[in-house]
């Protein structure tokens, strides 16, 4: 009788073990609502540019990348300041100012224009104005221009693989607005499970993720291209388990234990375009073929992300420390442009490249006019560089410390620490 309630005990549990796994199961693909100039509607799993799925975004980590039509920042600055840095180089309402849509004021006076990288977790909708032009709101229904004349996401064909009718391609002229929203429960992932694995890049760390290999393949149905001693070979990265650099090629591991050395295509040789890493400790960590060391690839789900896993962003709120020991705590507009947690802060650590959300940072501390120490939330430590954003190329912070009047501005040269909330 004891082994019969022991052996109850023990499916019951194994039952409710395996019910949990598959409540928390998440849905990492871009998914929502596409309505057209008609007024059609369609729902489902979203491919943002077209029938390739290697040069179109599937997964709410990735990037909808463009540039910000102005600057309203830049209206705080006294005209010195404005010289300064000409010569050298909404609900929600951040403090109540409107930094949202449409403004008229021009960035008449930066060189530089402002990059817009948001996460397409924390995208609400995207609605096109023109073929290289779309009004973006955010989760915090914060919304902006954006115009993308250098950028894939706009002009793009939608994939929506609609619930009812299946595949539906809609050119970008037919689109009249894009709202996203979290899959419903038992949603499959329909384009495909992701990669998932961890990338050794020798002294510059380890990430872990949902991975792009070569910058391109990033589910489990992508072939590896290579060659060895008898000829072509095309391997589904489902078969993989193990990519390890050595020479001019690879040492590829399958599951099944077998091992293989390729040589030939940019896909296992130095013409790598870089593995990508959609760590959620930093974000996105692309590492270059020279500091790629190797790539376990596994079934370990835990740092994937759906839409519920982007909060809705706040202000980025910091106290800035001068190198005079002066003390500034408020909200933050960074390189007089970044104010949003959501917002990407670029930089390199030699050929491994980040695009950090600010929502990671913990403090960034100038060292020289090439380089910043980035520390993270998590407690990593990054010397980064190659990038305004880290450089005295910066333009500066400014701290509103009230809701009234006006803001400390405070000069890249002059600042010590910035310690983020």
């Amino acid at each position: 009788m004891i082994r019969r309630i022991l052996l109850f005990v023990g499916i019951g549990i194994g039952l409710l073990i395996i019910a949990n796994e598959s409540k928390a199961q998440k849905n990492v693909a871009i998914y929502g609502k596409v309505t057209t100039v008609s007024g059609d509607k369609y729902t489902g799993a979203i491919r943002w540019g077209g029938s390739n799925s290697q040069k179109a975004e599937l997964f709410w980590v990735e990037l909808f990348n463009g540039t910000k039509t102005s600057n309203d920042f830049m209206s705080f600055l006294s005209k010195s300041e404005i010289k300064e840095l000409s010569g050298r180089e909404e609900s929600d309402s951040w403090l109540s100012l409107d930094l949202g849509v449409l403004s008229i004021w021009e960035d008449k006076f930066s060189r530089t224009q402002h990059e817009f990288k948001a996460r397409f977790g924390d995208i609400k909708s995207i609605e096109p104005l023109r073929r290289d032009r779309a009004k973006v709101t955010l989760k915090n229904n914060v919304a902006l221009e954006i115009t993308g004349s250098n950028s894939e996401d706009f002009g793009a064909t939608i994939v929506v693989m609609d619930f009812e009718l299946g595949e539906i391609k809609l050119s970008w002229s037919r689109i009249d607005k894009v709202e996203f929203m979290a899959a419903p429960d038992g949603f499959d992932e329909i384009f495909g499970k992701p990669i998932y694995g961890v990338v050794d890049a020798g002294r510059k760390g380890t990430f872990k993720g949902l991975i792009a290999w070569d910058n391109d393949e990033r589910l489990m149905t992508d072939i590896l291209d290579g060659k060895d001693r008898d000829g072509d070979k095309k391997i589904p990265f489902r078969s993989i388990q193990k990519i390890a650099k050595n020479r001019n090629g690879v040492d590829l591991t399958l599951r099944s234990g077998r091992t293989l050395f390729l040589t030939g295509s940019n896909d296992v040789n130095q013409e790598n375009r870089g593995v990508v890493v959609y760590d959620p400790d930093y974000g996105l960590v692309k590492v270059g073929w020279r500091d790629f060391v190797d790539l376990e690839i596994d079934d370990d789900e835990s740092t994937s992300m759906d839409y519920n896993d982007f909060p809705v962003s706040k202000g980025i709120n910091a106290t800035v420390v001068t190198i005079d020991g002066d003390e500034f705590k408020g909200l933050v507009a960074f390189d007089l442009d970044e104010a949003w947690e959501f917002e990407i802060l670029d930089a390199n650590d030699d050929r491994v490249e980040y695009q950090i959300p600010f929502r990671n940072i913990k403090s960034i501390i100038p060292k020289n006019s090439n380089y910043s120490m980035v520390e993270m939330k998590n407690g990593e430590r990054l010397l980064l560089g190659d990038h305004r954003d880290v450089s005295s190329d910066n333009a500066g912070v400014l701290v509103f410390v009230s809701k009234s009047g006006d803001p400390e501005y405070i000069r890249w040269s002059k600042i010590d620490e910035i310690i983020f909330d």
